[in-house]
C-alpha cells in the first residue's frame, strides 16, 4: 500500500514537474519573443534615426552647395561688371603726366610753330593765322556799305541797301586778290556783272564784281596775295549809270560784313 502511494506521488510530482517545466518553457519563449520584438523595434528606431540623420546631413550638404554656388555666381557677376566698365573706358582718353620735349616746325609763312612731343601722345597746338588784307585796287569809296540804311541808285532811280562798297577806278584798271586763297566761283552776275569769288582761311570770302569778261583766273585755282584777277569793266547792269568802279563784297562765315576798313 505504501509503495502504491509512493508511485502515485511520484507520478503526481512528475506530472506537476512537467507542467512547471512547460510553463517555464512557455514563459521563456514569451520573454524571448518579447525581447526579439523589442530588439526589432529598437533596430527599426535606430534605422529611422540613422535615415533622419542622413537626410539632415544630405539637406545640409545641399544647402551648403547652393550657398557656395550663389557666392560664386555673385563673384562672377561683379567681375564681369567690372570688366565691362573697363571695356567702356578703353576709348576714353585720360591724360597722363609724361615727360615731353619741345620741337619746332616751319609753315609756309616761315613762322615757327611750337609742338609738344610726348612718349604716349603728340599734342600739336594749331597756330591761328591772322590775315592781313590789302586793297583790291587804289581808289576812293564812291558808294558805302549799307545794310541797315538805304542809299540812292542812279541806275534804278530808287533808294536801296548796298551789300558791299563801290571803289572808284578807271576802266581797265587791274584788280588783285586781297589775300591768298582758292578761286571758288567765276560767273557773270545778272545785276553786278562779271564776278570772281575767292575762299580764304578763317571763314573769309571776297567777291569782286563789275570786271571785264576776260578774267585771269579759273575755278579751283590757288592764288596768292596781290595776284591779278582781272580788270575793272562796265558789266554791272544794275549799276550801269554809276561811275566806273569795282563792286567789292566781303563775307565771314557766310555773313556779309563791312569791308571799308580794308581800303582806308
Amino acid at each position: 500500500m505504501k509503495i502504491k502511494i509512493n508511485n502515485i506521488l511520484k507520478k503526481f510530482i512528475k506530472k506537476n514537474k512537467n507542467i512547471k517545466e512547460a510553463k517555464l518553457i512557455k514563459f521563456n519563449a514569451n520573454v524571448m519573443e518579447k525581447e526579439e520584438i523589442k530588439q526589432e523595434e529598437n533596430d527599426e528606431v535606430k534605422i529611422r534615426k540613422g535615415a533622419t540623420v542622413e537626410n539632415k546631413k544630405s539637406n545640409t550638404n545641399n544647402i551648403r552647395k547652393i550657398f557656395i554656388g550663389m557666392i560664386m555666381l555673385l563673384v562672377l557677376t561683379i567681375s564681369l561688371n567690372i570688366r565691362y566698365k573697363d571695356y567702356l573706358k578703353i576709348d576714353k582718353y585720360e591724360p597722363k603726366e609724361v615727360s615731353s620735349v619741345a620741337v619746332t616746325s616751319n609753315v609756309d609763312n616761315n613762322e615757327p610753330v611750337t609742338a609738344t612731343k610726348a612718349e604716349e601722345k603728340v599734342v600739336t597746338t594749331p597756330k591761328v593765322e591772322k590775315l592781313i588784307f590789302i586793297p583790291a585796287l587804289d581808289g576812293e569809296v564812291q558808294k558805302i556799305y549799307s545794310t541797315d540804311k538805304v542809299v540812292y541808285s542812279k541806275t534804278l532811280h530808287q533808294w536801296k541797301t548796298h551789300d558791299g562798297i563801290d571803289i572808284s577806278a578807271e576802266n581797265n584798271k587791274t584788280v588783285v586778290a586781297i589775300e591768298r586763297g582758292v578761286v571758288e566761283k567765276v560767273y557773270n552776275d545778272s545785276f553786278y556783272g562779271m564776278t570772281v569769288e575767292i575762299e580764304h582761311i578763317n571763314g573769309y570770302r571776297s567777291v569782286y564784281s563789275n570786271l571785264e569778261e576776260n578774267v585771269y583766273v579759273n575755278v579751283g585755282e590757288s592764288v596768292i596775295k596781290g595776284q591779278k584777277l582781272g580788270k575793272v569793266g562796265n558789266t554791272a547792269i544794275g549799276e550801269y549809270l554809276d561811275e566806273p568802279h569795282l563792286h567789292f563784297i566781303l563775307f565771314q562765315n557766310d555773313k556779309n560784313i563791312n569791308p571799308t576798313y580794308i581800303f582806308n
